[in-house]
């Protein structure tokens, strides 16, 4: 009876184990992960997988063809809409170029943002493969205001301290850089891939360091400034900033400056007004002038009309 006992419980295990198939725990923070999209299309959700091969052009096809497959998961989407073929590709230089049909442009911006996510965090997991380009029937894919998007990294879709993370979603985000003059603001809105691991106060402002898409506005924060804390409380977002942004110099006026992060934050429901301070201390002075030691609220007066 006890070895019986101990061959049905080696069976059961067994079968478990065999019906655990390549999707692992989407909760999984180990090895490969395919990139799906939930089912409302404005989140990327990841499923654990085994690569079968370690060479890179092969690893490539496989993982193709597996954005192709529906997922086991019920809740789950494709990255690639059902009519949206992989044409071809091709590895150079530690870059993947994926040619995709013509269906591929149908697909709505927000989707198409989702899509493009996923595609490149999944690729670029594959060893040797670092970048990766899209193109519509071999004609380079193109932004909104036409220009080519060019290969993309996973950096691209994380938050800045790079962490490694299963969700992400589509968000609509309203920045303020610089004119051409710097001595007004401007208006731009965005459609960004953001990481749940970061607070959107964090990830704007990570966003205004990075500085404009558009070549005619200015950067408004200096490109190498420390962000130590973004966190809000009772209405009040509370920055603290490295010294490198009450040193560096830019093109702009330090009310621009300022009131570039202020109006950026304060387009959030949850921020009234903001506090800064750099390294801790908020009795400063940006430039040696410009008052830090109060809090800002929003200020449409520095903003330029737009038609």
């Amino acid at each position: 009876m006890k070895n019986r006992f101990w061959c049905i419980l080696l069976i059961l295990c067994v079968s478990v184990i065999c019906g655990c198939g390549k999707e692992k725990s989407v909760e999984s923070d180990d090895g490969f992960k395919i990139y799906y999209l939930n089912k409302s299309e404005n989140k990327l959700m990841s499923v654990g997988y085994t690569l079968k091969n370690d060479e890179t052009d092969k690893a490539v096809e496989e993982v193709a063809d597996r954005l192709s497959k529906v997922s086991k998961k019920i809740n789950y989407i494709n990255a690639l809409p059902e009519g949206v073929k992989i044409k071809g590709y091709e590895i150079n230089d530690n870059t993947l170029s994926m040619s995709f049909s013509m269906e591929y442009l149908t697909m709505k911006k927000s989707r198409e943002i989702m899509c493009r996510a996923a595609i490149v965090l999944t690729m670029t997991q594959i060893k040797g493969i670092d970048y990766v380009s899209f193109s519509v029937e071999n004609e380079p894919l193109k932004n909104s205001t036409g220009e080519n998007i060019g290969p993309m990294k996973a950096a691209d879709f994380v938050d800045s301290a790079g962490s490694s993370i299963n969700s992400y979603q589509n968000v609509e985000i309203t920045l303020f850089f610089g004119n051409s003059g710097g001595d007004k603001l401007v208006e731009q809105k965005f459609s960004k891939i953001y990481s749940e691991n970061v607070s959107m106060e964090r990830y704007i402002v990570d966003s205004l360091i990075k500085g404009p898409g558009d070549s005619e506005m200015t950067r408004t924060v200096p490109e190498q400034t420390k962000v130590i804390s973004v966190t809000t409380k009772d209405g009040i977002c509370y920055v603290n900033l490295g010294g490198t942004f009450l040193s560096d110099t830019l093109d702009v006026t330090d009310e621009v400056e300022i009131y570039s992060i202020v109006n950026s934050l304060c387009e959030l429901t949850n921020v009234n007004k903001v506090q800064f301070s750099i390294d801790g201390d908020t009795n400063m002075k940006l430039h040696g002038k410009f008052d830090l030691n109060k809090t800002f609220s929003r200020n449409l007066d520095i903003c330029e009309q737009q038609d």
